[in-house]
């Protein structure tokens, strides 16, 4: 299983080599008011159904009993802290996942599915495909019994609740923005279920809020070449 599961990393990631032609967009192309930052900095991993990371892992910083970037612990802790002293109830159902549990979860999922083995490692987000592993996304939830659930979290209910309300008001002041925004599929494939949050960085935050940005959509506005989209969108 697991040879299997690694041939089929490759092979998405050789398809996404493939697919990669545009160029650095020149600096009459971008918005006067484009954030003055490096888009290749750690903030702006990308990964995503189409954009594997492989096998790349990020240092862990702990966080109510689970894990992130060290560097996004603080801006996470402060967000948490904000939220509640306001009142609301807020967990993090979902943060960091290692290399093992993705491809625990993912060979799950395969022995009981028939599906293609390509499509298979990208919508059920194994190793390199899901955003959980950077270290740079938190799922919320406002129910205690989805606190730190590490396997078959759902919470469908947190987008009808006032912390979903608060936290798309209040989440840029923190770095972070909703990574998959509804209508958004063609540049992002699958999306993660639920109150799915990234941290972007504040300025790159608030600036993909105003504009009503997804990642990839930023991203490009600096260098198109590093978001690849399949010319038929597969999962879109």
């Amino acid at each position: 299983m697991k040879k299997r599961f690694l041939s089929v990393l490759l092979l998405c990631a050789l398809m996404m080599t493939l697919g990669i032609g545009a160029v650095t967009a020149s600096a009459e192309d971008q918005p006067e008011d484009l954030p003055d930052i490096d888009i290749h900095s750690w903030e702006y991993r990308l990964c995503n159904a189409y954009n594997s990371v492989a096998f790349y892992i990020c240092e862990y910083g702990p966080i109510e009993g689970q894990g992130l970037d060290p560097r996004v612990v603080p801006h996470a802790q402060e967000l948490l802290r904000d939220a509640r002293a306001q009142g609301y109830t807020i967990y993090m159902a979902q943060a960091f996942r290692n290399l093992e549990w993705l491809e625990n979860n993912y060979n799950s999922v395969f022995r009981d599915c028939e599906y293609d083995p390509v499509v298979t490692a990208q919508a059920f987000q194994g190793i390199g495909v899901n955003e959980h592993q950077t270290g740079l996304a938190i799922d919320f939830t406002d129910q205690m019994k989805n606190r730190s659930n590490y396997y078959r979290f759902t919470d469908p209910e947190i987008f009808d609740s006032e912390l979903y309300t608060w936290l798309l008001e209040n989440c840029a002041d923190y770095g972070f923005v909703p990574r998959y925004p509804e209508g958004k599929e063609y540049f992002y494939g699958v999306a993660c279920p639920h109150a799915h949050f990234r941290y972007v960085g504040e300025e790159a935050a608030h600036y993909m809020m105003e504009h009503d940005l997804c990642l990839e959509e930023f991203i490009m506005l600096y260098d198109p070449s590093i978001v690849f989209i399949p010319e038929h969108g597969r999962f879109a």
